[in-house]
């Protein structure tokens, strides 16, 4: 209530806009013939190692990065070659709230591949201090140091697992 006035001459309350932000996303968006199931799975694989949010089963999104866009109009010809459609769009802007819900979404998916490093780390870490020494332990720390960057390439966002996976691997090297 406005006082002073009386509710007839009161502005009508406006809804505020909902706040953007400056990121810039690429959308992929396709779809396939019925049949085998080999290359949806196949799109999704290289989704997934891109490291996208999918919005439905048809659609996936990814922050705007040219070589993210790159791979992204690859996988469309790879698509329109197995006889769908396929289309990389760029999105300007996002609600904040539909980004932040992106962000988590992208943030939780690499959350939980930091923790299955750190524990694996951490497993590793143990097997190290009852046998010390060079061994297949190495070969298995310089493969989860591999898996490691894999996936801080594709951590668009800083998620918060990633510092315990780095400490956890570097524990491992300092106990090596």
């Amino acid at each position: 209530m406005v006082v002073g006035r009386s509710m007839r001459t009161a502005p009508a309350a406006r809804p505020k806009a909902p706040a953007r932000s400056a990121e810039q996303w690429a959308v992929f968006v396709w779809r396939l013939p019925m049949g085998s199931s080999t290359p949806r799975v196949t799109v999704w694989r290289v989704l997934r190692r891109l490291g996208a949010a999918a919005l439905t089963p048809g659609a996936a999104l990814l922050p705007w990065r040219e070589e993210l866009v790159e791979q992204l109009d690859w996988l469309a010809q790879d698509v329109d070659d197995k006889g769908g459609d396929a289309w990389v769009m760029r999105v300007s802007e996002l609600p904040e709230a539909d980004e932040r819900r992106v962000v988590d979404e992208i943030n939780a998916e690499r959350d939980g591949e930091y923790a299955a490093i750190r524990d694996h780390a951490l497993g590793l870490l143990a097997r190290i201090a009852k046998r010390p020494g060079p061994s297949q332990m190495d070969r298995e720390l310089a493969a989860l140091q591999r898996r490691f960057r894999k996936v801080r390439d594709r951590d668009y966002f800083e998620a918060r697992g990633r510092n315990r996976a780095a400490a956890a691997i570097d524990r491992c090297l300092r106990s090596r």
